[in-house]
Parts: C-alpha cells; sequence; structure tokens
C-alpha cells in the first residue's frame, strides 16, 4: 500500500511538472515559423492548424498562428505570380515566330481576328481552298470554299495523299454553317467546319502539310483541288497557335486569380 501510494504520488508530481498548455501551444508556434522560414509551408500550415484543434483556448498562440498563416500565403502567392510570369513570358516568345505570316484584323466583323497575310479575303476572291479561321482568343476552325460556274452543293471534303484521308462530317446546308450565294455568273459555297465537324481534317493537314494535299469537295457533285504551300502552312500553323493562345489565355485568368488574392490579403 505503501509502494502504491509513493507511485501514485510520483506520477501526480510528473504531470504537475510537464509542459503546460501555452507551452505546448508556443512549442507548436515556434515549430511554425522555423518551417515557414525554411520555406515548408505545408508542413508549417499544418503545425499551424494543430495548435487551433489541440489547443483551442490558446488565443494568443491561435491569433499568431492565424497571421503567420496568412503570411505563407501572400508568400506561395508572390510565388505563383513568378512561376505564371515566367510561364507567360515563355509562351509569348513560343507564339512571336508562329505569328510572322499573320496578321490581326477587325475588319471582318466585331472581334478581332487572325488572318493568314495569303488568305486575305480581297486576295482569295475567286479561289477554291480551305481557309483557316482563328481568333486572339484561340478559337480555331476551318471552312472550304467553291467558287464557280455553277454549283456543286457540297457539304463535305475529303483531304488525303497516297493512301491516307481524312473525312469531315457532313454540313447540311442552313444559310449559316453552309451557305452560297450568287452573282448572276459566278457562285460561291462557303461551309465551316466548327465544333469538331472537320471530324480530325484540320489534325490531318497539320501533321502532313508537307506532303501533296488534295481535296475533295464533295456534294451532289465532286471538285478536286492540290492544296496550295501557303494555305497548308496557314492551317498547320494557325492550328499551333490556337493551342499557344489557349495556354496564354489560361495563364492570364490565373495571374488574374493571384493578383486579386494578394490585393485581398494585403489590405
Amino acid at each position: 500500500m505503501k509502494l502504491f501510494s509513493t507511485i501514485l504520488i510520483t506520477a501526480l508530481l510528473c504531470i504537475s511538472c510537464g509542459p503546460n498548455k501555452q507551452e505546448l501551444a508556443k512549442a507548436r508556434y515556434n515549430k511554425a515559423e522555423q518551417l515557414f522560414a525554411e520555406k515548408k509551408f505545408n508542413d508549417a500550415k499544418l503545425e499551424i492548424d494543430s495548435i487551433a484543434e489541440l489547443y483551442p483556448d490558446q488565443i494568443e498562440f491561435i491569433t499568431r498562428a492565424n497571421d503567420l498563416l496568412r503570411q505563407i500565403t501572400i508568400e506561395e502567392q508572390n510565388q505563383n505570380l513568378v512561376f505564371l510570369d515566367s510561364m507567360l513570358t515563355a509562351k509569348q516568345a513560343e507564339l512571336e515566330p508562329l505569328m510572322k505570316n499573320f496578321i490581326v484584323s477587325d475588319d471582318y466583323g466585331e472581334k478581332q481576328i487572325l488572318i493568314h497575310k495569303r488568305q486575305k479575303p480581297e486576295n482569295s476572291y475567286s479561289r477554291v481552298y480551305l481557309r483557316a479561321h482563328l481568333d486572339l482568343e484561340g478559337n480555331f476552325y476551318i471552312s472550304s470554299r467553291y467558287t464557280g460556274a455553277e454549283r456543286i452543293y457540297h457539304d463535305q471534303i475529303k483531304v488525303y495523299f497516297s493512301g491516307n484521308e481524312a473525312l469531315s462530317e457532313v454540313v447540311p446546308e442552313d444559310g449559316f454553317n453552309n451557305r452560297y450565294f450568287e452573282d448572276g455568273e459566278m457562285t460561291w459555297e462557303v461551309v465551316k467546319y466548327k465544333d469538331g465537324k472537320d471530324n480530325g481534317v484540320v489534325d490531318f493537314i497539320a501533321r502532313n502539310a508537307s506532303q501533296s494535299l488534295k481535296v475533295q469537295f464533295r456534294g451532289k457533285k465532286y471538285y478536286y483541288i492540290v492544296m496550295e504551300k501557303f494555305d497548308k502552312e496557314a492551317i498547320r500553323d494557325g492550328y499551333e497557335i490556337s493551342f499557344v493562345l489557349k495556354e496564354i489565355k489560361k495563364i492570364e485568368e490565373e495571374l488574374g486569380k493571384v493578383k486579386a488574392e494578394l490585393s485581398r490579403l494585403n489590405v
């Protein structure tokens, strides 16, 4: 019995002499500060979370921990800003050589578009060809343009070479994506292959731009052309530009979010 009493007293003394909640909360906070200084932000945030969870009555260190969390968040956002700025610079550098044959024009509607120098409508009025369509947000599609003395009623194209081919979907005549007009002597037919209606034709042209590509305009009658080098390049480069422009837009959106968050945190 005497031995049991001694053990009990010793245990109580150990408990009473152990670190109190304030000291434990302080230790956690100091550890979080150290991790922050070492730029181990996730580990620091785990220490901060544990203070409020384990010592909810230690208001001083919870408050200090929240201030530290704000500093960590600001530092993380500043790092994101530097990273996104470098990505934007790299993408803009990637875009520059691709743009050498394109001009920005707002002559064809309210929205600015990119036009290949050799595919300007005023220079292609009576040509039969495939045109690249691209805007500054990276939206891209192609259209087939037929000019002749009589209609062929085309609603589909096939691009091919040496046993390889790509066939678009049929685009029914609707006065918009498939339309025609005439002036009494000549007829023009324009079919737009938007929203995937090209069915891989664009990718086929981009991958095989060095080949002698032929195009079959398919409708009630058929018409055939061999693609001009600059038309293949317009589609290939416009297609590649579209991806770069979309990436740039995404980076700029992320930059906007980071700057807004930093503005909020620095109030």
